[in-house]
């Protein structure tokens, strides 16, 4: 249910995938350089209380999805640097079932029927999703073919935007998922260079080392927020009264 007040905030979930968040996944979120590091399967609960708070306090919640094909220039199955190409991962576009299943976004946070914006829909297409999102307060799975969601679905920008003016005023992005270091790291940055003011949720991310996690989040501090997932419940009970 959304809360009166919550019109100019909407949550917005990184790439909460299966092939990502579960240790037998295709491409498990984990620092690799640390051997002791525990993997995203740790952010899972975090992440999915965060979530619960976006579905009460936001306008309402996009989620966005790696969405491949073997032909994407991100996946290389025989020599994946693991910076610019990886193996085979969130594979939506395959027929392969049991490939196709890593794209599913975790039980833990997976939104009921949401309106789904293809990597191939047009502005317009967007547009109209838009609108359709804020009427009935429905949430929003974008799929994407790049770990950037603004380049990975060009019709990401039309609808971030039409939602900024459907809703009113400055829209404040409240950003968890992973991986913290890639997609989060792109959604983030994106975000601000479309003028908008990003929130992360320190606790509710993960990365692959590839980046000093206090680095990014400093840098991110600059620019917009950065909140733990004690400061969502603070904000929901001071909202209770």
């Amino acid at each position: 249910m959304m809360v009166t007040g919550a019109r100019k905030r909407i949550g917005w979930v990184v790439d909460a995938q299966e092939d990502f968040l579960r240790p037998d996944g295709r491409l498990y979120v984990v620092d690799r350089t640390d051997p002791a590091d525990p993997g995203a399967e740790a952010v899972i609960q975090p992440l999915s209380e965060t979530v619960r708070w976006m579905r009460e306090h936001c306008a309402l919640t996009v989620y966005t999805a790696d969405w491949h094909g073997m032909e994407d220039d991100e996946i290389d199955a025989e020599a994946p640097n693991f910076e610019s190409t990886f193996p085979p991962h969130c594979m939506g576009r395959s027929v392969d079932p049991a490939l196709a299943a890593g794209a599913e976004i975790i039980a833990e946070v997976r939104p009921g029927d949401p309106l789904v914006l293809s990597p191939d829909a047009s502005d317009d297409d967007a547009r109209r999703l838009a609108k359709l999102a804020v009427e009935r307060g429905a949430p929003i799975l974008i799929q994407k073919v790049r770990f950037c969601v603004f380049s990975g679905n060009p019709a990401s920008g039309a609808l971030l935007a039409e939602l900024a003016g459907l809703l009113g005023g400055d829209l404040e992005v409240i950003v968890a998922g992973v991986a913290r270091d890639v997609c989060v790291k792109f959604a983030v940055e994106g975000l601000v260079d479309r003028g908008f003011v990003p929130t992360v949720v320190r606790d509710a991310v993960w990365g692959l080392g590839l980046e000093d996690a206090e680095a990014a989040f400093a840098r991110w501090s600059e620019r917009g927020r950065v909140i733990d997932v004690a400061d969502l419940r603070a904000e929901a009970r001071a909202a209770a009264g």
